[in-house]
C-alpha cells in the first residue's frame, strides 16, 4: 500500500513538472490566428536550446465536433512543410480512406532559420530532439486532444535528423519518415549497424523517399531497405518510394505525400486469383429500378474488368477471395455475394450508403 502511495505521488509530481515546463515557455496565453482558419501558431521559448521557435498546429477535419483523440504528425522545417502536409492530406482523402492527424510544425517564424544547426546530427541535432521530447511533445499533449501515436517527418537535413532519431531514440515515435536524407543517405546503413550491434529489434514504421535524379541517395535508400529487412525485425514495417523524374527540390511534395499515404491511408494488398476463379464474377449487373445504367464485368488477360455503360473499363483487383478494389480510387470497396444461387456485388464508400448491383446474366 505504501509503495503504491509513493508511486502515485511520483506520477503526480512528474505530471506537474512537465505541465509546468509546457506552460512556462509559451510566450502568450493564447495562440496567434493563422491565415488558414484550421491552423494556429504559438511563439515558444525553448529552455533546452535557449532560443525562440514558432510551433504551428493544424487541426484535422472534425476536431471541434468530436471527442476523438488524434495521432500527431510532427514535421521539421515547419515554416514551409506545414502547407505541404496540409495539402497532402486534402488531396489523399479524396482517393483513400484516411486516418486524420493533428499536424504540428516546428519552425522559426521571424527568427533566424537555424535548420543547418538543429537538424544536423553532428551539431545541434541532439539538443533539438531533446527540445522536441522534453518541451514540444508535452506541450502539445497538454493543449490538444491527441493519442499516443506520434510520427516525425524530415526532408534533406531533416532526413538526416529523423535517421538519427530512429536509431538513437527508437521508442519516441511510432513512425519515422526520412525524406531525401543529406549526405546522399550515406549515414543510413552505418547508423543501423551501430544500433544493431546492441539491439535485435526495432518497433517502428519507417518510410524513405527521394527523387530519382538523386542517384546515389536512391541507391543508398534501396540498400538500406534490404539491410533492414535482413535483420528480420518483428516490429519493423518499412517502405520506400522513388519519385520519378525529380530532383531534390521537385520531389519534396511527392515524398511527403507518399509518406502520409504510407502512414495514414488505407491501402489494399493485392493477391493473386486465377482467371478461372475470376470468371465466376463475370457478367452483366444492374441496380434495382435503374434501367439507364448498365454494368458489366469481364475477364481479360487474367484480370477482372468493370465497366459502366460506355465508359473506359477499369481493372478491379482482388485483396481477398471475393473482395476487390480499384487503384484509381481505393476508397471504394467492392465485394461479391451469393444469395439463393444469385450473385450480386456491393460498392461501399466510407460514410456512404452501399450500392447493390444484381447480376442479371
Amino acid at each position: 500500500m505504501l509503495k503504491q502511495s509513493i508511486k502515485t505521488s511520483l506520477y503526480l509530481l512528474a505530471f506537474i513538472f512537465f505541465a509546468n515546463i509546457a506552460a512556462a515557455q509559451v510566450k502568450s496565453d493564447t495562440p496567434a490566428p493563422f491565415t488558414d482558419k484550421d491552423m494556429v501558431q504559438w511563439d515558444y521559448h525553448s529552455t533546452v536550446i535557449g532560443e525562440d521557435y514558432t510551433i504551428y498546429v493544424h487541426f484535422p477535419p472534425g476536431y471541434d465536433t468530436t471527442k476523438t483523440k488524434y495521432p500527431v504528425l510532427y514535421v521539421t522545417d515547419g515554416d514551409w512543410n506545414m502547407t505541404v502536409a496540409m495539402n497532402c492530406f486534402n488531396m489523399l482523402r479524396q482517393d483513400y480512406e484516411t486516418t486524420e492527424a493533428l499536424i504540428v510544425g516546428i519552425g522559426y517564424g521571424s527568427q533566424p532559420n537555424q535548420r543547418s544547426r538543429d537538424l544536423n546530427p553532428t551539431t545541434g541535432g541532439p539538443k533539438f530532439i531533446s527540445f522536441i521530447e522534453r518541451e514540444v511533445i508535452p506541450f502539445i499533449q497538454s493543449k490538444y486532444r491527441v493519442s499516443d501515436n506520434k510520427a516525425l517527418y524530415g526532408y534533406s537535413f531533416g532526413g538526416m535528423f529523423t535517421t538519427m532519431v530512429l536509431f538513437e531514440h527508437p521508442n519516441l515515435f511510432n513512425m519515422i519518415f526520412i525524406g531525401a536524407p543529406g549526405n546522399s543517405g550515406s549515414e543510413l546503413i552505418p547508423s543501423a549497424k551501430k544500433y544493431f550491434a546492441n539491439n535485435h529489434d526495432i518497433n517502428c514504421r519507417v518510410f524513405l523517399g527521394v527523387g530519382s535524379f538523386e542517384l546515389l541517395t536512391s541507391k543508398n535508400i534501396r540498400d538500406f531497405k534490404i539491410y533492414m529487412e535482413n535483420q528480420h525485425c518483428k516490429g519493423l514495417d518499412i517502405a520506400i518510394a522513388i519519385t520519378p523524374n525529380a530532383g531534390h527540390g521537385a520531389a519534396l511534395a511527392q515524398v511527403m505525400q507518399n509518406a502520409i499515404k504510407f502512414a495514414y491511408c488505407k491501402q489494399h494488398k493485392a493477391i493473386d486469383i486465377s482467371a478461372k476463379q475470376l470468371e465466376q464474377y463475370a457478367g452483366n449487373y444492374q441496380i434495382a429500378g435503374d434501367d439507364k445504367n448498365k454494368f458489366k464485368t469481364y475477364v481479360a488477360e487474367g484480370k477482372l474488368y468493370f465497366v459502366q455503360n460506355d465508359a473506359i473499363p477499369m481493372v478491379i483487383v482482388p485483396y481477398a477471395k471475393a473482395s476487390f478494389f480499384m487503384y484509381e480510387n481505393e476508397r471504394a470497396d467492392i465485394t461479391f455475394h451469393t444469395e439463393g444461387n444469385k450473385m450480386y456485388m456491393v460498392f461501399s464508400f466510407p460514410n456512404e450508403k452501399p450500392t447493390r448491383l444484381d447480376k442479371v446474366n
